[in-house]
């Protein structure tokens, strides 16, 4: 066993200061221990810990799910819930954010500690598979953007730009598209409303499989998709069109949910901002 880091999400101090004392005698590292789902986001994003106990009745707006939630969009950090509750309802929401165990109280040490390994071991083994997955699927997305990339340089910078935008279209239309119908299945939601969220989904999720970090915020009528990183960066940096690949895969796939609104590129990492943002508008 190492010395891994574990961040306690618990509101009865009591408890909390109990678990305290027996992850520390067991040789872990507590690197914070908070009563709040925003003090388990704010705590979490600064310590970056190996693995997260997470109570799931929390005091404040925010339970331990949607802390979680919140959580996985920008760490990937492995939870295990800890709660005194096994009502269904809960353990299917629990189920969504794909935790790496479940423990109810009370509890022992031994049992916390069993799960607390076995959740880091599987967590690295995880992370070995999906580095995997994500250097294949990077070699063939860059792969495709490079083809699609016209090779004439005699056309000006609008040009340019229209060129590789209906370039970009032609070739998601034909490598995309079909995992969109099968994964979204956009003909079966009647309810725009329930489509738009799915969309917004799915979007996420796709550019999560490149390694990226993601985060969806509604905001009145409108949604932003923000990347807080990008596995192109250097090449977006030295060819501002590259980002263009981005851009396309948004306007393309929005057009394909058949939903009136529209899409703008509001900033871009490539130019120093801290994350490439996209607004979807719905109308």
């Amino acid at each position: 066993m190492g010395n891994e880091r574990i961040m306690i999400v618990e509101d009865e101090s009591i408890v909390a200061m109990g678990m305290k004392h027996k992850l520390e005698d067991l040789g872990y590292r507590v690197v914070g221990v908070e009563a709040t789902g925003d003090g388990a986001v704010e705590t979490a994003l600064k310590t970056e810990p190996d693995l997260i106990l997470m109570d799931i009745v929390l005091k404040g707006d925010m339970d331990g799910i949607e802390a979680a939630q919140k959580i996985h969009c920008r760490l990937d950090t492995p939870i295990i819930y800890i709660t005194a509750y096994s009502d269904e309802e809960v353990l299917r929401r629990a189920r969504i954010t794909e935790p790496y165990g479940y423990i109810l109280k009370p509890f022992k040490k031994s049992e916390v500690n069993a799960n607390i390994q076995m959740a880091i071991f599987k967590h690295e083994s995880d992370k070995k598979k999906s580095e995997i997955i994500k250097k294949r699927i990077l070699a063939d997305f860059y792969d495709f953007i490079l083809t699609a990339m016209p090779t004439s340089s005699t056309s000006s910078d609008i040009e340019m730009r229209q060129l590789l935008l209906k370039v970009f279209a032609e070739r998601l239309d034909e490598d995309l598209y079909p995992k969109f119908v099968e994964e979204l299945r956009p003909d079966e939601i009647e309810d725009n409303e329930t489509l738009f969220i799915e969309y917004m989904n799915w979007l996420s999720d796709l550019f999560r499989d490149f390694g990226i970090k993601t985060m969806v915020t509604p905001k009145e009528n409108r949604f932003y998709l923000e990347f807080f990183n990008c596995p192109w960066l250097e090449d977006a940096k030295s060819k501002p069109i590259f980002c263009l690949n981005c851009q396309a895969m948004m306007k393309s796939s929005y057009d394909w949910t058949g939903l009136n609104g529209d899409m703008e590129r509001r900033s871009t990492i490539a130019d120093g901002s801290p994350s490439c943002r996209f607004q979807f508008k719905k109308s």
